[in-house]
């Protein structure tokens, strides 16, 4: 293959993650993966889709809050391999085991939605460290908003992840994290079936191709449908390309190889080029050291194939070049080029050629070879710069490293499949589920919590002492949810996924306790919360905590205005405060999306139930100024009374969200009636005669 020139499609995968300009607010994603680093996920890819503006190493408590409050409102899951599922992960999103027999979960497919914008990232890149910073690798984006999209290709996707869901362990009896995201689906596929299709004529047609395993025999096979679709174009491919770090392991015969010539055009010349990794020797004059199987050569003659091997970019410490992970397959055919990248190595369980076959993901582009058309050139240059084997038959072939290590990660053991699933019950009485199924347990097993409050949760003794059910609770009483769940039987190891059953009675962090009524208010209120927790977190570090910004401070005994505090004057405050009470009446008429959103907007961490509770302890502790705090919950009562609930393209309907805001507000009023009852003593007889109006507008 001939050096082309270079297009400058290169870029930081993480940046995929960020909206859109005008994308409006996130309602949530939904990724998969086959090896998973939580940590990961959550500070990089999650912060940038949510927008987190707080950095998790420098501002942790502003982060872990950003996180909580933007997370109340959406909707956040990974599908990874079983093998890879059991890591410690925040109970905010969900972690979603599929376990495929005799194969794996290896599609790295992202659906990520907002309000006004939905975008699918298909890549070759798992979701880790060495994935999206330390290998080479490829992606690509399908946008849609409500005027142009590619609808075929989002419903396509949204029946891929569903299909995934199928096989996660228990999923036929509907626990709550499979219902999170079976209806982040539904939800998201009616918005965007309102959208409008794009009318326009593109010389670019992109088709998402699938290897899926199916029940029974059958399923779906990535190669098949490209090839499907390039004859569609109008002829079966003459030339083919390959880039793959991993193989299949047969040194006789490959079967992928053999699979993909048979495909090809018949009559005529067929042309096959294998580009695989190499191992670099320092020696350039050195015999190629070939990390693939000699079956890549010697299958495709046997096709009337003539074959080329061509070396990729290797890991070179003196050009300080990454190790190649990114899978493409281009086709080329008089009438057209296509190319076809995502998560599908040349295997021939990745490729769907086989019964044990993979979950992958691929997007596959065509353009029309056209006079004077530049689309296909641009294709072309997409292929990475690879260096031609003169005599491949010479080299030494390696073979290929085995797959299950492409994490760069030892294989974990099998967690036996009589381990469905864990669930955290938070509230009053707290427990830990576990479902299991008899038929896929060993004999004897344990299982234990891991983290500060590590203990034994459950064993096989105590298991069959209780009559063998298929879900036990295990009551916890530490006021926090376990870490992880460790599972232990015959000498090996592995994680169990632990996904909270409702997040709402999730514990609020520690730390939260010390937020103030006033404090909490300016954060929900805040336009931009990421700036009101950062400044509400600094003033939580200790006196003698560094602070990076006390060169350009004013010393506080320099400042001349110092002895003069407006803001300490009654009728300061009273302003200030009605400003604010504004800004949360305007966040409480933005649209909501769900009436999951909805209800954490009222009732979650950092909504106005918490908001209330806070005002009800500085009136309980007032000393002398429990009239003005009265005031206070009034005013905050007559805002809620006031709030016009507006709508958008997709989201909750009026009538829904102003039914459950009456309700709420009137269970809110009766609650505060309690509170102030208790200390009618206290207040005045004027100030009781305007509370109690106020009480009644929230009741009508």
């Amino acid at each position: 293959m001939s050096k082309r020139r270079k297009t400058t499609g290169s870029g930081a995968m993480l940046e995929l993650w960020r909206p859109p300009q005008g994308a409006g607010e996130p309602v949530g994603c939904l990724a998969t993966t086959f090896t998973f680093s939580p940590a990961l996920f959550e500070e990089q890819c999650l912060a940038r889709f949510l927008e987190i503006e707080s950095e998790p190493n420098r501002e942790d408590l502003a982060f872990l809050l950003e996180r909580e409050k933007r997370l109340g409102s959406a909707y956040a899951a990974v599908l990874a391999d079983y093998t890879q599922a059991g890591k410690e992960h925040s109970l905010r999103w969900d972690v979603l085991p599929v376990r495929i027999r005799g194969a794996r979960q290896h599609a790295k497919i992202s659906l990520l939605a907002w309000a006004r914008h939905i975008r699918i990232i298909v890549a070759s890149a798992n979701l880790t460290e060495q994935g999206y910073r330390t290998n080479q690798e490829v992606a690509a984006a399908v946008d849609l908003t409500p005027s142009d999209g590619r609808i075929e290709l989002f419903l396509e996707t949204v029946s891929f992840l569903r299909s995934l869901l199928a096989f996660v362990p228990g999923a036929a009896e509907s626990p709550p994290e499979i219902r999170r995201a079976e209806d982040f689906l539904g939800q998201v596929g009616r918005h965007a079936g309102k959208w409008g299709a794009s009318r326009r004529r593109d010389p670019i047609r992109q088709h998402l191709v699938f290897t899926l395993p199916a029940a029974g025999g059958g399923g779906r096979s990535s190669l098949g449908e490209a090839v499907q679709a390039c004859r569609a174009r109008g002829a079966s491919p003459r030339e083919a390309w390959v880039a793959s770090p991993f193989f299949d392991t047969d040194a006789t015969i490959s079967k992928a190889a053999a699979e993909l010539c048979k495909l090809m055009a018949r009559g005529g010349q067929r042309r096959l080029r294998v580009c695989v990794p190499s191992v670099h020797s320092g020696d350039s004059s050195a015999v190629p050291r070939l990390a693939a199987p000699k079956s890549l050569m010697l299958t495709p003659p046997n096709y009337s194939c003539k074959v080329t091997v061509e070396k990729l970019p290797g890991t070179d410490p003196d050009r300080n070049q990454r190790p190649w992970h990114a899978k493409m397959i281009a086709f080329l055919a008089e009438p057209y080029t296509a190319l076809m990248i995502g998560s599908s190595n040349f295997t021939c369980a990745g490729l769907g050629l086989v019964k044990n076959r993979n979950a992958e993901a691929n997007l596959l582009t065509i353009v029309d070879r056209a006079a004077y058309a530049r689309e296909s050139g641009q294709l072309e240059a997409v292929w990475p710069d690879v260096s031609t084997v003169a005599e491949p038959d010479k080299a030494e072939w390696l073979g290929s490293p085995p797959e299950e290590n492409e994490g760069g990660q030892d294989a974990a053991p099998a967690l036996p499949p009589g381990f469905l699933s864990a669930l955290y019950r938070g509230g009053t009485r707290r427990t830990v589920v576990l479902r299991l199924d008899a038929g896929g347990l060993p004999e004897e097993w344990c299982t234990h919590a891991c983290g500060q409050d590590a203990r034994e949760l459950l064993t096989s003794t105590g298991w069959a002492a209780q009559g063998r059910p298929s879900a036990v609770g295990i009551p916890w009483e530490p006021p926090h949810p376990p870490e992880k769940v460790l599972v232990r039987w015959a000498g090996h190891e592995a994680f169990l996924p632990l996904n909270v059953e409702d997040s709402r009675h999730l514990p609020p962090p520690p730390r939260l306790e010390h937020m103030s009524a006033e404090d909490m208010l300016l954060i929900v209120a805040a336009a931009d919360p990421g700036t009101a927790f950062r400044a509400w977190a600094k003033q939580q570090q200790p006196p003698d905590a560094y602070d990076e910004d006390l060169d350009s401070a004013t010393p506080s005994d320099l400042d001349p205005l110092r002895r003069y505090d407006l803001q300490a004057t009654f009728l300061h405050r009273v302003r200030r405060r009605a400003r604010i009470l504004g800004q949360l009446r305007a966040h409480l008429q933005r649209p909501v999306w769900s009436l999951a959103a909805l209800d954490w907007r009222l009732r979650g961490l950092l909504g106005v139930s918490a908001l209330a509770e806070r005002l009800v302890r500085d009136f309980e502790n007032a000393d002398g100024k429990a009239d003005e705090v009265l005031l206070t919950l009034a005013d905050f009562l007559l805002v809620l009374r006031e709030v016009d609930y507006r709508t958008e393209d997709g989201s909750l309907p009026k009538a829904v969200v102003d039914d459950a805001f009456r309700a709420f507000l009137s269970e809110l009023a009766e609650k505060l009636r309690g509170h102030v009852e208790a200390r009618r003593s206290r207040l005045s007889e004027e100030l009781l005669s305007f509370w109690e109006r106020v009480l009644d507008t929230c009741r009508r």
